[in-house]
């Protein structure tokens, strides 16, 4: 384990969205008391906070912004793709994933907005 990964680790399981350490930001991990799992893929440790069946966030890959389950692929990637007016089938075809992760990525962008409407009709 590496020395950057070890103060990540030891940060808060609720942290913040966007909190800086050191001057720079930190991965994220999920709310909620998910647990860090770790696999062998490809010969090489993998770590990840589950968010669904698809979606991940893992400290060491895309500073852990939400990604499709065992690739690189940022779940915003696709849902710009989706939002220029793109398919679920030609989306999930073009990243050789499947249907249903894409279908995930828009239920956790709709649970997200949802979430801010909730915080915004609370300061109101």
């Amino acid at each position: 384990m590496n020395k950057r990964y070890a103060t990540q680790k030891a940060q808060p399981a609720n942290s913040a969205l966007g909190r800086r350490r050191n001057g720079r930001k930190v991965a994220i991990r999920p709310k909620g008391k998910r647990k860090l799992v770790r696999e062998i893929v490809g010969g090489e440790s993998y770590e990840y906070y589950p968010v669904g069946r698809y979606i991940v966030c893992a400290p060491e890959i895309c500073r852990g912004r939400p990604t499709f389950k065992y690739t690189r692929i940022d779940i915003r990637h696709a849902l710009g793709l989706l939002a220029a007016g793109r398919t679920i089938e030609t989306v999930a075809k073009g990243y050789e994933l499947p249907v249903e992760a894409i279908q995930e990525a828009l239920e956790l962008a709709a649970k997200a907005l949802h979430q801010q409407e909730k915080s915004y009709a609370k300061a109101a």
